[in-house]
């Protein structure tokens, strides 16, 4: 049974979960083969911590409401956010609506925080005001039924996968430590990205979802920074000034956070 819909009036709250858990969309990949390893190996996966929703993942995974596919996921999530950002960008980025509008309003706060100096202020502010429309104007176009009931269903298989991914059982076969219960959304720890190493080498997943510890850890970054500033973006008042320095400060780390992951090889 699908899960139910959340109430559209949280919609920036969502919306900045739903794009740290898209943007950590691997970490899915990841869990599925998790699930085939499971019964390839099962003498590695003895554990009672493993969640029974492993089962799930490998036998539902693409004929569930629950377990969409890698292709199934992005086409629920392309009209949203475009490509994953968690992902190397390619020519589908360029014709992205929020790809398009995002460059823009990160220019802006970008110009904005490391001006030289202090004169053209306003200017620079008038300039993150008029970025904030077509982002904004994106977002607010997508409330409703079919935004919720994505959300639901990409936050219980993302759910499902965090749970395999942090049983101390599941951590012990790849030979690291258990990453804690908020990790990735919330917490930066480092056993996670170590799991994610060591179980990208040892299984068989697409070539971009095998992430090394520097790339996992810059790739969190940029799904914490982004789930904190499109909140902002849809609430901020851009004719209070201390909104819109606030909605800068957020959207400027997001974007740098971004430009780092992405010069990472």
């Amino acid at each position: 049974m699908p899960n139910p819909a959340p109430r559209t009036d949280d919609f920036p709250a969502l919306l900045g979960d739903l794009y740290a858990r898209w943007t950590l969309d691997c970490l899915i990949e990841i869990g599925y083969a998790i699930s085939l390893d499971f019964v390839a190996r099962p003498q590695l996966y003895q554990g009672d911590d493993i969640p029974d929703g492993i089962v799930g993942l490998r036998a539902s995974y693409g004929s569930n409401a629950d377990f969409a596919n890698a292709a199934q996921r992005q086409a629920m999530m392309a009209p949203i956010f475009g490509r994953s950002d968690g992902l190397k960008p390619d020519a589908s980025n360029a014709a992205s609506s929020f790809h398009m509008a995002r460059k823009k309003l990160v220019d802006a706060c970008i110009a904005f925080s490391e001006r030289a100096v202090d004169t053209g202020v306003s200017m620079l502010e008038d300039r993150v005001r008029s970025a904030i429309v077509p982002l904004r104007s994106h977002f607010e176009g997508l409330r409703g039924k079919s935004f919720s009931l994505s959300y639901a269903q990409m936050k219980a298989e993302s759910e499902n996968v965090i749970r395999i991914l942090t049983s101390p059982s599941v951590a012990r076969v790849f030979s690291v430590a258990p990453a804690v219960k908020d990790w990735p959304l919330s917490s930066n720890d480092p056993n996670g990205a170590k799991l994610v190493e060591a179980a990208g080498s040892a299984l068989a997943l697409p070539a971009e979802c095998k992430l090394g510890y520097t790339r996992f850890i810059l790739s969190q970054r940029v799904a914490q920074e982004g789930g904190r500033a499109l909140p902002l973006v849809l609430t901020a008042d851009p004719n209070s000034e201390i909104d819109l320095h606030a909605l800068i400060s957020q959207v400027y780390s997001w974007g740098t956070s971004l430009r780092d992951f992405q010069q990472t090889p």
